[in-house]
Order: C-alpha cells, then structure tokens, then sequence
C-alpha cells in the first residue's frame, strides 16, 4: 500500500502546478485570446452594421429613383397631353382659318362670275345693237320686197342666236 502522504503531497503538487499553468494560461493566452476575439466580435459587427447602412442607403436610393422614374413618367404624360391639347386648338384654328379663305375665295369666284355674266350681257347687248344697226343699215341701202325681207330676217335671227338654214 502507498501512504496517503505521498499521495496527499502529490495531489498538492498537481494543484499548485495546475493554479500556475492556469495562471500562466490566463496571462499569455487568454487575455490576448479575450481581446483577440473582442476586435474580431467588433469587427464583425461593425460590418455587420456596415452592410445594414449599405442595404438601407441602397434602399433609399432604389425608392428615390423610382419617385424620380414616376415623376419623370408624370411629366411626360402631362408634355404629351399638353401638346395633345395644343395640337388640337392648332387644327381646329387651322380648320377654321381654311373654311374663312374657302368662303372668301368663293365668295371671290362668284362676284367674278357675276362679272363676266354682265360683261357678256353688255357685249351681247352691244353686238345686238350693232347687228340691229347694221341689219337697219342695208335695209335702208336695198328697196325691201318680200323676199329680201325674209333673207335678212333669217340672217338676223341666225346672227342673234338663231339656226343658219
């Protein structure tokens, strides 16, 4: 059998060489591990929180860009209703613009032709006169009989607007 002594002054061996490797192990190792890993738990977070500021700058920034996109969208929209609306006072002034110079032209043609309709009724009331002139004219000159009546009868009614028989 071994004494308890042996074992007794062992196991306080054991113990006090324990306490000294734990010290030993606290200052060299586990200290600079605690703080180690404290930087390196920082670090993580920090970009960790790093990553959530991106994520929500680019969040802003999507919603900000789709506000521009709408807003660009709605001014487009009222551009081309505007023009729209523009376009359609243009037409309508151009329409009535053309049917003002349509009636003044026609209005024109027909006092044109109301013109010439008199010019030719004065003409034909001239070569009428110079016709019934001239027909007086040569039945003065010849004696009239019956017959020579009837030719220039004939021949003045042909003149005037009559048949040539």
């Amino acid at each position: 059998m071994i004494s308890l002594d042996v074992n007794g002054i062992t196991f306080v061996i054991q113990l006090v060489a324990t306490a000294v490797l734990f010290i030993v192990v606290r200052k060299f190792f586990a200290t600079p591990m605690k703080a180690f890993m404290a930087k390196r738990q920082a670090f993580a977070q920090a970009s960790f929180d790093e990553a959530e500021a991106a994520k929500n700058s680019a969040e802003a920034a999507r919603d900000e860009a789709v506000s521009g996109i709408q807003v660009a969208r709605d001014e487009a929209h009222q551009i081309v209703e505007t023009a729209k609306n523009e376009a359609d006072v243009k037409h309508a002034s151009i329409l009535e613009q053309a049917h003002l110079d349509a009636d003044v032209e026609i209005r024109k043609a027909r006092e044109e032709i109301k013109r010439e309709r008199q010019n030719m009724y004065d003409q034909a009331k001239k070569d009428i006169a110079h016709i019934a002139t001239a027909a007086t004219e040569k039945l003065i000159k010849k004696e009239i009989d019956s017959a020579v009546h009837d030719d220039l009868f004939t021949e003045f009614v042909g003149l005037v607007g009559g048949s040539h028989e």
